[in-house]
């Protein structure tokens, strides 16, 4: 089953900058030459910046509006996690997804555990710049329904690397580090919202 919901992760990174491969340029570089890296923010999702109060008043809006939803679908949410389960029980009998059902999964999943996606999307935000607020929320606060997640919640607790640091991991322990006491206030409430949204079973059987 978690193979066919991988397919969500396309979704995820709709509307992502596109960023050229590291390589792309390099046959006419000098000899010895390195080919550029992107800018840091074109490397990863998570926003590069510490949260602001707006930044988080964002958040919770959405994740808010996004818990209700989970809590009581609309019959569009329903039928797209109703088809799911009929695909994944025809499971038995060997049948290929087809495009469609590729489809149908990839919005079940997105129903099931990134309701906030489709709640951000019809509200007309930005999706690149919301997943980065949320990402920078969320990888700070973990979702204390996985298991393993810490008790603390700590996740900018430092670590000693056993390489140098590279230039954006440098970037994003500080921000990670800021926006860990940045969101001390916030932590309870935004623990239970993505306990809602971010609930894997929720995901279709």
């Amino acid at each position: 089953m978690a193979a066919m919901f991988c397919v969500a992760a396309c979704l995820w990174g709709c509307g992502q900058k596109q960023t050229a491969p590291l390589t792309e340029g390099a046959e006419n570089l000098p000899p010895g030459a390195k080919p550029s890296e992107p800018p840091l923010d074109q490397q990863i999702d998570q926003q590069l910046d510490p949260l602001t109060k707006e930044d988080v008043a964002l958040y919770l809006k959405v994740m808010r509006a996004a818990a209700e939803r989970v809590k009581s679908p609309t019959v569009a949410d329903q039928a797209a996690l109703e088809g799911a389960r009929k695909i994944l029980a025809a499971r038995t009998t060997g049948r290929i997804p087809t495009p469609d059902d590729v489809k149908t999964l990839a919005l079940a999943n997105l129903v099931a555990i990134s309701m906030d996606q489709i709640v951000a999307e019809d509200r007309k935000l930005d999706g690149r710049s919301y997943r980065g607020i949320a990402e920078a929320v969320e990888a700070v606060i973990p979702n204390p329904v996985l298991a393993g997640a810490s008790g603390s919640g700590n996740a900018a607790a430092a670590t000693d690397p056993d390489h140098a640091l590279t230039p954006l991991e440098k970037r994003l322990s500080a921000v990670n580090a800021a926006n860990h006491k940045f969101l001390a206030p916030y932590r309870r409430d935004i623990q239970d919202l993505i306990a809602v949204v971010r609930n894997p079973a929720n995901l279709p059987k």
